[in-house]
């Protein structure tokens, strides 16, 4: 699986035109787990895919935890 192709979960937030995650494009958040990955595969040995796929995962999860969690945008 490519992780370019990735899409974060679908936990978007209600469409409130005061919460201002809902005026963040969906590439962000992909950005945002690739730079993720990118600290990951510096500070933490992988090897084969079953490695790769674990680091995804943790990236994912910490990024929509940060997302979900955060009442503004300087959060």
């Amino acid at each position: 699986m490519d992780a370019n192709n990735w899409r974060p979960g679908q936990a978007e937030p209600a469409m409130d035109t005061a919460d201002w995650r809902t005026q963040w494009p969906l590439d962000y958040r992909q950005r945002i787990v690739n730079k993720l990955l990118d600290a990951l595969k510096r500070h933490l040995p992988v090897s084969g895919q079953e490695g790769w796929n674990e680091l995804r995962k943790i990236a994912v999860k910490f990024e929509e935890k940060i997302y979900t969690g955060s009442t503004s945008q300087s959060d």
